[in-house]
């Protein structure tokens, strides 16, 4: 990796030179097709019709060869422990790696990874690697012409289509912690032998690794990284930054689903090499020019958030005037990661950046790649790496960075939205809809940066969207009803949201997709008597709904397969008037109720156990109660008693800060809060 472009590295590459390599007869014969733009390349009984401009590297007369995909080049023979790769090649094109293997396979199947951009096949005598970009079919179609196997049906399928659910890891799966370490460590292009591995770890001051876990800009092979040598590095006590390479700014054209496939694909590639949730796990952005921006802001948001979904911790690699600037400018408007990886090359091994300010990324959230290059060679015990240098100062236990919070409130028919910024300071209330009308309001964050408050006026629902630029969608109607009478909302970890709506005592739930459509309100409990309701989605995908019936509180379980367990009593105090409740990044739950004027609070447990209501709030006028859990462990319990908005935090080691005001009005009518980033 480097703060360079791609496109610079990839002309400094060609500049270099790219010669063509004689091969040794009985290994392999490079020599002119009757077609003058081709050339045919034979290998172990195969002859591979290539571009004639491609170069030829036998791997047998030339073992220390880098075995590189960012340029066109046919490799023939095993690709050696002991690279000597560039550390810093990122960028990806057509090229081929003919392997021999045992002369016992007589199967030929070739499929398609799309997540990492390649075509493998086998066949007797042979496997082969065969990388691309632009230009699928060329690849293709030298092995189809050589006699390899097509494609194998539904190999191509998208990352999009994966499961939310993480890929098993193999082995024993690795802790967080194996991707947290403060100290010294490098990345290398190509993951180094084990026998390097263990000299360096015992001559040099690294303890830490770079690994290029896949993706479709991954520019080198990687021989040696398998599950069993993470394990072996991981007993040695190295400890891992997985990288994933995947499209460059150039190349985003839906950078929304690209992240979100890019995420999927890191995600399957680091399980299955051991790496289990919790892990860290970085996505390689190469330094872009200024009009890229959006689309990739868009794109690391995406990949932020779907990484987030499937338990793992986002980090990002960039540039320190390009990726990471732009992350710390707009920290309110997307979805942030949890770890940054700035590359400043400037000789200084810490984790300080003048273009982050220090509150932003502060909880042990940092690497810092300060040297690195063509020429970067360091020896140790015997092993020579071309390497790029990092200062890692990262902790299993850090939070995503500072979150920001939107309370809505309603007064006098509109509502208002206020933000309390990742400092603590609030921004104050501003307008957001003058309906005149409006008699509650619900709120939700998505994990794609978008903000939803959802309004009820005159029976009927409202959805407006906050983008991630900031900009408002405006109130569109959402469900036309007429008679509902309360409503709830919350967002899953799938990308989905759903709004619950109250209507003759019973309630209903509409599920928002991820392409923004809507399914329609679906009757959820028939009770007839409920008179409030409240929700949360967990961190484990399943969603909570409350109801009060008859002063008491009731908890329904929406599975991750979309089915409900049914509602079952929590609080059978009988003199319950209001609830709320919030998801906590640990896992737990939260429902507070109101009783008397007074506000208790009831843990749930990740076991699925309660603790049981517990006072919180005895101010005895409270009407009106909403809640948010924030990305940093902390919740925020807003209260409202006579027209004014107090906000109480409950700090991650449990202990409340106490009721401060936030809005002091006093004609308030309604409350609702989210925390905007996830």
């Amino acid at each position: 990796m480097s703060h360079r472009t791609n496109a610079h590295r990839l002309r400094a590459a060609l500049a270099a030179g790219a010669t063509l390599i004689a091969l040794a007869a009985g290994t392999g014969t490079a020599h002119a097709a009757p077609d003058a733009t081709t050339r045919t390349v034979s290998f172990q009984g195969y002859d591979f019709q290539v571009p004639a401009d491609w170069s030829v590297v036998d791997l047998a007369s030339d073992p220390a060869a880098c075995v590189r995909f960012d340029r066109h080049a046919v490799y023939l023979g095993t690709p050696a422990a002991d690279q000597n790769c560039p550390s810093h090649l990122a960028g990806r094109t057509e090229a081929l790696v003919v392997e021999p293997q045992a002369s016992g396979t007589t199967d030929k199947v070739t499929t398609d990874d799309r997540s990492s951009a390649e075509l493998h096949a086998v066949a007797p005598r042979i496997k082969v690697t065969a990388p691309y970009a632009d230009h699928r079919s060329v690849v293709e179609n030298v092995l189809r012409q050589a006699g390899l196997a097509p494609v194998t049906a539904g190999s191509r399928q998208p990352l999009a289509a994966a499961a939310a659910a993480p890929a098993e890891p193999r082995l024993t799966a690795l802790s967080a912690a194996d991707t947290s370490f403060t100290g010294y460590g490098f990345d290398a292009c190509s993951a180094p032998s084990s026998s390097a591995m263990a000299a360096w770890k015992g001559n040099s001051p690294y303890s830490a690794v770079g690994i290029y876990v896949g993706g479709p800009a991954r520019a080198c092979s990687q021989p040696n990284l398998t599950a069993g040598w993470v394990q072996q590095q991981a007993g040695a006590g190295w400890h891992f930054m997985p990288i994933w390479v995947g499209p460059q700014a150039p190349s985003l054209s839906s950078p929304s689903s690209q992240g979100t496939d890019a995420a999927n694909g890191a995600v399957a590639a680091a399980a299955g090499l051991g790496f289990g949730p919790g892990s860290t796990l970085y996505v390689d952005m190469e330094a872009y020019a200024s009009g890229y921006r959006g689309n990739v802001l868009s794109y690391l948001s995406a990949w932020s958030a779907q990484v987030h979904a499937r338990g793992y911790r986002s980090g990002v690699y960039s540039s320190s005037d390009s990726g990471i600037s732009d992350l710390a400018n707009n920290v309110t408007s997307y979805t942030m990661p949890d770890v940054i990886w700035i590359a400043r090359w400037n000789h200084v091994a810490d984790t300080n950046e003048p273009l982050v300010p220090s509150a932003y990324w502060a909880n042990h959230q940092r690497i810092h790649q300060y040297w690195g290059g063509d020429g970067n060679n360091e020896s140790y015990g015997g092993y020579t790496i071309n390497v790029d240098n990092d200062y890692l100062d990262v902790s299993s236990g850090a939070g995503g960075n500072a979150p920001v919070m939107r309370v809505d409130t309603v007064k006098g028919g509109s509502v208002f939205d206020n933000q309390r910024n990742p400092d603590g300071s609030w921004s104050g209330a501003a307008l957001l809809d003058g309906n005149g009308q409006i008699t509650q309001t619900a709120t939700a964050a998505l994990p794609d940066g978008t903000f939803h408050v959802t309004t009820l006026a005159n029976g009927r629902v409202y959805d407006n969207q906050r983008n991630p630029d900031g900009t408002w969608t405006g109130a569109n109607l959402l469900d036309d009803n007429g008679q509902i009478a309360a409503i709830s909302s919350t967002a899953l970890a799938d990308g989905t949201m759903h709004v619950q709506t109250l209507a003759q005592g019973k309630v209903f739930d509409n599920q928002r997709n991820t392409d923004g459509t809507w399914t329609g309100a679906n009757l959820l409990d028939g009770n007839g008597q409920i008179t409030a309701i409240a929700s949360a989605g967990l961190t484990n995908g399943t969603m909570h709904v409350q109801t009060i019936v008859q002063g008491k509180v009731y908890d329904n379980q929406r599975n991750t397969d979309g089915t409900w367990t049914g509602a079952a009593t929590l609080d059978a105090n009988g003199q319950i008037t209001g609830l709320s409740s919030a998801a906590l990044s640990d896992g737990t739950m939260h429902v507070q109720t109101i009783v008397q004027g007074k506000v208790f609070d009831n843990q749930r447990n990740t076991d699925g156990s309660w603790a049981g209501a517990a006072l919180l709030d005895g101010n005895g006028q409270i009407t009106a109660v909403s809640a948010a859990g924030l990305s940093d462990g902390t919740m925020h319990v807003q209260t409202l008693a006579q027209g004014s908005v107090f906000d109480n935090q409950r700090n991650a080691d449990g202990s409340w800060a106490g009721a401060a005001l936030v809005d002091g009005n006093g004609q308030i009518s309604g409350i609702s809060a989210a925390g905007f980033l996830k």
